[in-house]
């Protein structure tokens, strides 16, 4: 029996729980989402929350390139909004997020990463993303921002 193919248009998401409150009590945690489409196949959304949400805890959005994220896993990468650089001692990748006030400094496990990239490398593998729609996103998500 034949595995079934995963569906290139479906989301590829992953979520690290980055903080779980246990020392507060209060029952709160912060949670990094990395969400990928095949349609904008260039942009890793990164999404920031606090469950529930608090004023005080860091949240926010940001979006990288596929590229900068798979680079970051071996080498320190990017500018402005969100830098990227692997912790080899302790096998995670450590996300500096811009944000008014203070950047949310924030890391999660090197592999989840690995299997979040490798699962959006099955729907549309790096260098074939080179389509019109693809440059359409690209530019339509550059014009929003």
């Amino acid at each position: 029996m034949q595995p079934t193919p995963p569906d290139s248009t479906a989301p590829v998401v992953a979520e690290a729980v980055i903080d779980e409150g246990g020392l507060s009590g209060r029952g709160r945690m912060t949670v990094l989402k990395l969400a990928w489409e095949a349609s904008d196949p260039y942009a890793v959304v990164l999404l920031l929350t606090a469950q529930p949400d608090h004023p005080a805890l860091p949240r926010g959005r940001w979006v990288v390139l596929r590229d900068f994220l798979t680079y970051g896993l071996e080498q320190a990468t990017g500018d402005g909004e969100v830098k990227i650089r692997p912790d080899d001692l302790r096998d995670r990748v450590w996300f500096e997020l811009a944000r008014p006030g203070r950047a949310a400094c924030v890391s999660v496990p090197r592999e989840l990463v690995r299997d979040f990239l490798a699962r959006t490398e099955l729907s549309v593998p790096r260098g074939a993303e080179r389509s019109d729609e693809a440059i359409d996103a690209l530019l339509l998500r550059l014009l929003q921002d």
